[in-house]
């Protein structure tokens, strides 16, 4: 049996992580760092380098700098397996300063941010996502130029909204597009309201509660919950991007939604006690075993 394709459309970045013990208050202060490192983030990395991970044949296009820092994740995706369709970008890879508190809330700093207008078609990215079994539109705001490509295509995307307020202009083209949506409840006073309302027209609506776990909803069936799992935190940064590869997984595997999100659960905990965006010890057949396990 082949593996899966999965196509990922958007995110590559080179941050610095900065863990504190709290996130800053909003008024001038000293913080001290607790520790600090570098490495491949932005959520186009994150959910590649886990799919990978889990067996899926996934191919990445994304805007990178010619640059040391695009050169060093480049290699890093390459090296996992994920074949990187990489345009260059005249301003530079994508560079962002996460602060990260213990409970892994973030605050992101762009450094440097992406193009927002590159010369890439929706005719370019048609081509990419063509064969793709799944197919993730991140919110990169080029990425945007994929979802006529899919629809022409009768292919689904999968959306990954984050922290979406309910009312974002930029988020909006996503949200309209996905048949499989995904969001966190940072972003509105009644993300699962948000969800409820949204549901019957998708296929699935997950909201992602962090330490909490995560709620599905199908249509006007009962929300399904389920919850983290328990696990000694090394680097929570990138969990939402291997849970949402989980529930990928398990959909390819013809699994239901409850036992999906199982499988997400048990890869985003991989994640959090990795100090990498995804477990590189993880394979499929663990994933599998601790999803029976319960």
């Amino acid at each position: 049996m082949s593996a899966p394709v999965a196509a990922v459309v958007g995110g590559v970045s080179w941050n610095q992580v900065i863990d504190v013990p709290r996130l800053p208050s909003g008024r001038t202060e000293t913080l001290f760092a607790t520790a600090s490192r570098t490495g491949i983030g932005a959520t186009g990395s994150g959910k590649s380098l886990n799919l990978a991970r889990l067996g899926f044949d996934t191919r990445l296009h994304a805007l990178v700098g010619e640059d040391d820092e695009g050169d060093l994740a480049v290699d890093i995706l390459e090296a996992a397996g994920v074949r990187v369709h990489r345009v260059p970008d005249p301003r530079g890879t994508e560079r962002h300063v996460n602060l990260m508190d213990p409970q892994g809330r973030r605050t992101s700093v762009y450094v440097n941010d992406s193009s927002a207008d590159p010369p890439v078609t929706t005719e370019d990215l048609g081509d990419f996502v063509d064969g793709a079994d799944y197919t993730w539109v991140n919110l990169s705001n080029y990425a945007r130029r994929a979802l006529p490509a899919l629809q022409a295509r009768g292919m689904p995307a999968w959306v990954d909204v984050h922290d979406w307020d309910g009312v974002s202009a930029h988020h909006q083209d996503f949200v309209d597009a996905a048949a499989y949506l995904f969001m966190s409840d940072e972003g509105h006073p009644d993300a699962l309201g948000l969800a409820a309302m949204l549901a019957p027209t998708r296929e699935l609506v997950v909201v992602t509660h962090g330490s909490r776990g995560a709620t599905a909803f199908v249509g006007a069936a009962d929300p399904v919950h389920v919850p983290a799992r328990p696990v000694e935190a090394v680097d929570p940064n990138g969990a939402g991007d291997a849970f949402c590869a989980g529930v990928m997984y398990g959909h390819s595997r013809g699994w239901d939604w409850r036992r999906s999100l199982e499988a997400g659960a048990v890869v985003a905990a991989g994640c959090v006690a990795s100090p990498h965006l995804a477990d590189p010890h993880l394979t499929p057949a663990q994933v599998d075993r601790l999803v029976d396990a319960g």
